[in-house]
């Protein structure tokens, strides 16, 4: 079974073949920049959460199932986002951590007689069993990260400075608020919900592909599978879900048309992606899902080798 270190290692890969998956459409890539945030951003803020992956999974390995209060999720993300933060200039890892390090610890708490399929039920139970103090730093991430429309649930404005005393007064964990936000929040849906994005659309897709065709090939289809059946978060809260769902239906007809690295293939998604960069529609949280499930992909290939 994978240790601490190696989990850590694969989250790491996970998020850089990721960011270099070309042309991913309307992200950063390779060849890509955005005004405001490089490739090379990506490729610091990957190795600014390693050393998160590593700390929450070894936590994960020594208290789970018993001190479950001692693995600290939140705190694991707030100093990915304080880190990220003073090597590059804007939001990069906010999303990807608020994914990663709930399924790095959930890696480390498997044993070795239990496979994959049983990480859906550990990180529930690791997500149920957080703190108030969890809640808080991601609270304290998002303000940080300037996420735009991930600062409000139904109840809390994590603008507002008597938002964090309310949290811990009223014991809200990490796990209750993102049960607020999962009406609107992909992320938070899928860590209180039994993680059925990369379940049901990302994992398959890695399993179905990896060894077969490149990294980079089977880091593309992920993405446009998650995309063709999953309207993009980041688009809908930008310019709502008609747009999003416009997005989604054109990445469904490139799956449909065209065949997995062919030159029909690469045209199509160079078009799309040149369509997506001049609307600024950027499926950033298609991203974020696409390196968890590379995560999830890597580990259950590498979970009975050593590295």
């Amino acid at each position: 079974m994978l240790n601490f270190r190696n989990i850590a290692q694969l989250g790491e890969i996970a998020a850089l073949l990721e960011v270099s998956g070309y042309p991913k459409p309307g992200n950063v890539h390779r060849t890509q920049n955005f005004q405001n945030m490089t490739y090379e951003d990506f490729l610091i803020s990957a190795s600014v959460l390693r050393e998160n992956l590593e700390i929450v999974a070894f936590n994960a390995s020594k208290y789970y199932p018993n001190l479950l209060d001692k693995i600290y999720l939140g705190e694991a993300i707030l100093r990915t986002v304080r880190s990220t933060n003073k090597l590059v200039n804007t939001n990069t890892n906010l999303g990807i951590s608020m994914l990663m390090i709930p399924l790095s610890a959930g890696f480390g708490a498997l044993h070795d007689s239990e496979n994959i399929y049983n990480l859906p039920k550990i990180v529930d139970i690791i997500m149920k069993n957080t703190r108030p103090d969890d809640a808080v730093a991601v609270s304290k991430a998002i303000v940080l990260a300037k996420a735009g429309g991930l600062n409000k649930t139904h109840n809390y404005d994590v603008n507002n400075p008597n938002t964090l005393n309310e949290i811990v007064d009223n014991h809200v964990n990490l796990y209750d608020l993102f049960k607020m936000s999962a009406k609107y929040d992909k992320i938070s849906y899928e860590l209180v919900n039994g993680l059925p994005l990369i379940s049901k659309y990302g994992f398959p897709t890695f399993t179905k592909y990896d060894g077969e065709y490149s990294k980079n090939d089977v880091t593309l289809e992920i993405f446009l599978t998650i995309l063709s059946n999953v309207p993009d978060t980041l688009i809908t809260r930008k310019y709502g879900k008609e747009v999003a769902n416009l997005v989604s239906n054109r990445a469904k007809r490139i799956l449909k048309e065209t065949e997995i690295n062919t030159e029909e293939r690469l045209k199509q998604l160079k078009d799309f992606d040149e369509y997506l960069i001049n609307k600024k529609y950027n499926p950033g949280t298609t991203a974020d899902f696409t390196a968890a499930s590379l995560f999830v992909g890597l580990v259950d290939k590498y979970s009975n080798e050593k590295l």
